[in-house]
């Protein structure tokens, strides 16, 4: 048996779902743990595109069982395009292949609209919400407000839940935002339509996970977001209402921490972020530029389109990460993208207000913004790494890249990924 947990070490969209979709050829399961509708995994396989933003990316695998834990919100509606469009796309999806937990809340119509208003409200002071629903739905969660998919099942039990929040939520909307309220009997009819439709789908996958973990199976977790948008650990405000870290995995899906075998942190050779917040390595105007529009995919999230925001690797930011995840093994990816610039600077360290140096980003996000990085430069090699399949084959310069990595983070660099296609893919270690 081995469990591989797979997480973000930056802001996301570090490319998780192209290293995922490479090791779901090894792996017997995928289980995506936490988040919502507001992630997105970009996949080309041989030059066909597939967006996924909810549903397990492993299920581009025909013999693979894909589960949507418990610690997932799940928008129905969407969920349900979502599945159309990949049948459409020729992906076989069945309730064999395809688990959801009962015990995932679901993103109700009322979030979306309050997340939407909310944004509105905050003016130019907005924390850059996709407009999803995920916050509102984490909220009602933990405030005992939710309903999970398995109320879904129960047309009877599900009309008195909407009975008791709906005109809590429909007060908040008129009296607060000044929104049109959602009306009961209509909020009813398109919940029960997507009732029935997830019910072969909707299951205990706590007795699932225990069993695929009995078997031996090899199993893959499937992160989303990044480390930095962490709701304990990250930038906070700006980020995202789960746990994107490792712990995330346990609450998130049932498997025990001792099942852990492997956790691998996926990181970009420079750093990116959507939305607002401080951002130390930041670059502006051409130099943003050279780094957002390089290569065959764009910096542009999947999810919104919104153009990222780039910058230097920030090594004091992914040191943070490797603590508070275990990170015990590195996907470095888009390498490539580093041959589009004249040379290579990395943040090593920062200076504080006080002058004072630090190795690793301070857990009291309130100074980060004011931090200077210390940069060393490295050469860059000025040259197309996109077909290189062998670490031996890179250029020098390259290799020293990942090997400066490697002795700054004291973790190994597993992976390296040179391209978005599968075949663009330089394994040095493998993890099942």
């Amino acid at each position: 048996m081995s469990v591989v947990v797979t997480v973000g070490c930056q802001w996301g969209d570090e490319g998780k779902g192209k290293i995922i979709d490479f090791l779901c050829r090894e792996a017997d399961v995928v289980i995506r743990h936490q988040g919502g509708n507001n992630a997105g995994h970009t996949i080309l396989v041989e030059g066909q595109k597939y967006i996924f933003h909810i549903v397990p990316s492993g299920i581009l695998k025909p013999d693979s069982m894909n589960i949507i834990g418990n610690g997932v919100v799940v928008d129905p509606f969407k969920l349900l395009e979502e599945m159309d469009h990949l049948t459409a796309q020729g992906i076989r999806i069945t309730p064999e292949r395809l688990k959801i937990s009962g015990q995932a809340h679901v993103i109700m119509p009322y979030h979306r609209q309050l997340d939407g208003l909310e944004e509105e409200r905050r003016g130019g002071k907005g924390i850059g919400t996709t407009r999803r629903g995920i916050g509102p739905a984490y909220m009602d969660k933990v405030a005992r407000y939710g309903v999970r998919l398995y109320d879904l099942l129960h047309e009877d039990i599900l009309r008195k839940r909407v009975e008791a929040i709906l005109p809590l939520k429909n007060a908040i909307i008129q009296q607060v935002y000044h929104g049109q309220p959602l009306d009961p009997d209509e909020l009813l009819a398109s919940l029960n339509a997507c009732g029935r439709r997830l019910a072969p789908f909707i299951t205990d996958t706590t007795e699932v996970v225990e069993q695929v973990l009995a078997e031996g199976k090899k199993i893959l977790c499937e992160g989303a977001q990044g480390t930095m948008l962490d709701i304990d650990f990250g930038t906070y405000p700006y980020l995202t209402s789960s746990n994107t870290t490792a712990g995330g995995v346990c609450t998130g899906s049932a498997i025990p921490p001792h099942k852990i075998s492997t956790v691998l942190g996926i990181a970009k050779a420079y750093t990116t972020r959507v939305g607002e917040g401080p951002f130390p390595t930041e670059l502006f105007g051409e130099e943003a530029d050279r780094l957002r529009n390089a290569g065959p995919v764009g910096e542009y999230g999947a999810t919104t389109g919104r153009p990222r925001r780039c910058g230097w690797l920030d090594i004091p930011q992914m040191r943070y990460a490797c603590r508070v995840s275990g990170i015990t093994h590195i996907a470095l990816t888009r390498l490539d993208i580093l041959s589009a610039v004249p040379e290579i600077h990395v943040a090593t360290a920062y200076f504080d207000q006080a002058g004072q140096a630090r190795p690793v980003l301070s857990a009291d996000i309130n100074v980060l913004g004011e931090c200077r990085p210390v940069y060393e430069t490295l050469p860059s090699w000025r040259e197309d790494i996109s077909t290189i399949t062998r670490y031996e084959d890179l250029p020098r310069a390259a290799q020293a890249y990942v090997k400066a990595v490697e002795d700054w983070l004291k973790v190994p660099v597993a992976m390296i990924s040179v391209g978005p296609q599968r075949h663009q893919t330089i394994v040095r270690q493998h993890l099942f």
